[in-house]
């Protein structure tokens, strides 16, 4: 991976819990209802990244999303209200997770996670 890239993974938190509690319930509509504002949420966070930083999308499924920009930018707010429109249309939170590499995005990640979720943490960030 070039030294100029930042790699961003993102994932909706407690996302398949919710689903699970829709199937377990029986709720096969609200399962559905839920499935597609996470979709939703998903793909208006991939086109405001494509739009706004001018980010390489790396897949986009489920609830998750990577991709990369360019190292000089400063995404931490765009990460943000990523997060923000999340919860606006889904109820859930999401957390980023930000690194050089994949391994440091996804180190990130799990760090956001673990940390009260909806957060953004940037490898090697002092402030995280």
């Amino acid at each position: 991976m070039s030294n100029n890239l930042l790699i961003c993974i993102g994932d909706g938190d407690n996302v398949g819990d919710v689903i699970d509690f829709y199937l377990l319930s029986e709720n096969l509509a609200e399962a559905s209802k839920f499935s597609f504002q996470v979709k939703t949420a998903i793909e208006k966070i991939a086109e405001f990244a494509q739009n706004e930083i001018n980010a390489s999308l790396v897949y986009v499924a489920g609830d998750d999303i990577c991709f990369t920009v360019q190292a000089n930018l400063n995404i931490l707010d765009n990460l943000v209200s990523y997060s923000d429109l999340f919860l606006k249309v889904t109820g859930k939170t999401m957390s980023f997770g930000v690194g050089r590499t994949s391994i440091e995005a996804l180190v990130s990640l799990r760090k956001a996670k673990v940390s009260g979720k909806g957060c953004v943490i940037i490898f090697g960030d002092s402030d995280n």
